[in-house]
Formats: C-alpha cells, sequence, structure tokens
C-alpha cells in the first residue's frame, strides 16, 4: 500500500515540473467508464516508457445486499481524484501503472425490517427496531496497483484507446449503525445490542477492503 501512495505523491509532485517534457513528448485528454465510474483524465508522456496521469472519477450505484442476516438497500458511493505512474517496459501500448485513488469512499445502506430480526444478541420486532442505518466509508487514500493497454502515445493519430485492470486497496472500513423510528429507539439495552450488531457488520462489509477497478477510455493526444 505504501508502495501506491508513493508513486501517487511522485505523479502530484513532478506534473508541475514536466511542462517542457509535454510539449516534446505530448500530453492527451480522455474519458473513459469503469467500475469507478465515469472519469476524466489527463496524461503527460515524460518518454518512451513513463506517463504521468491523472484524473477524477464518479461513481453512485444503487444495490441491496444481505448483512448478518438483515435485507439493506442504499448506494456505493465513490467521488474520487486520482493519480498514477504508468510505466511502458517495452515501450509501447503494454503497460503497467500504480498510485491512488483519494477522496470519500462510502457505503450508505438502510433496513426496515418487516419481521421479527436479531440485532447483536438479542431479537426484536419490526416496531422496536425502526429503520437500521448503517454508513462504512473507507479510507480517504486508496493504493492502486494494476495493468493494461494504452495507445495514446504510440499511435500515429490524435486518438487512443486505454484499458486498465487492477486493484484498489480501500482497507478496513469505518462502520457506524443506527436506529430510528423505533419504540426502543433510546432504550440502553437496545443500544448496546445495536453496537454489538455493528461490529458484526464491520466484519461483513470487510469484502470491501479490495475494490476490483476496470476502466476502458477513449483519449485525444495534443
Amino acid at each position: 500500500m505504501r508502495s501506491g501512495i508513493a508513486l501517487a505523491a511522485l505523479a502530484a509532485g513532478t506534473i508541475a515540473g514536466a511542462g517542457a517534457a509535454n510539449a516534446e513528448n505530448g500530453v492527451a485528454v480522455s474519458a473513459g467508464l469503469g467500475t469507478t465510474g465515469g472519469a476524466i483524465s489527463a496524461e503527460a508522456a515524460l518518454n518512451d516508457y513513463f506517463v504521468l496521469r491523472g484524473g477524477y472519477n464518479y461513481f453512485k450505484y444503487g444495490m441491496d445486499d444481505e448483512y448478518d442476516d438483515i435485507a439493506y438497500d442504499g448506494d456505493l458511493d465513490l467521488s474520487t481524484l486520482g493519480a498514477f505512474v504508468d510505466l511502458h517496459p517495452f515501450g509501447g501500448a503494454f503497460m503497467l501503472s500504480g498510485g491512488a485513488y483519494f477522496g470519500d469512499k462510502a457505503l450508505k445502506m438502510h433496513a426496515t425490517p418487516t419481521e421479527n430480526v436479531e440485532i447483536g444478541d438479542a431479537t426484536y420486532t419490526p416496531a422496536q427496531v425502526g429503520t437500521l442505518n448503517m454508513k462504512a466509508n473507507l479510507e480517504k487514500a486508496a493504493p492502486f496497483v494494476g495493468l493494461g493497454w494504452d495507445t495514446a502515445f504510440t499511435g500515429e493519430g490524435p486518438w487512443g484507446f486505454r484499458f486498465v485492470a487492477g486493484a484498489m486497496f480501500t482497507g478496513s472500513p469505518d462502520v457506524n449503525l443506527t436506529s430510528t423510528g423505533g419504540t426502543l429507539s433510546d432504550d440502553p439495552n437496545f443500544l448496546a445490542e445495536v453496537a454489538r450488531e455493528e461490529q458484526n457488520l464491520r466484519d461483513d462489509v470487510d469484502d470491501y477492503e479490495v475494490y476490483p477497478v476496470i476502466e476502458a477510455a477513449v483519449s485525444f493526444r495534443f
């Protein structure tokens, strides 16, 4: 993970000083879609082997899932800035990429039980529970490693194509669970069971520690 952040810092720290190289080796802009949502990016080729790339991604995905035997529905929200160093080891389109995504990454889910459910170590009626509100915040800085194909600086024309596949390492989520609208929402014993349920959810949503990244984009070189 530290190596990914270091690569991102390198990209952010050197992009301003790459102006002279950009003029000679080219810059490109791109737009794409993938598992991190819609993306706009800018690339600067330092030479035949190294490209600095940065961009913005936005993704909001409605989803429903079951956590600790309770059905939730809500959204996965990603709003991130990315900074990457792309290594083209053979001087062609094939590349290895490292960097990081910075910004908000959250899973926001709600559950309104219609039958008795187990919260923590106790069972409650729908009227007692009301609505469960779960929010899982992922790490603000998430290292990324991947590989792919980028023709932005290898073709003769200005148009290019980029495909990247890899993984974003988001770390253990910070989970918060609350109950609203139920008859026991202020009951200390019930709140203790909600806190115990929160820990169970933290174990369940650890699946998001590694988030798959797949992106395809079209680029234009200046």
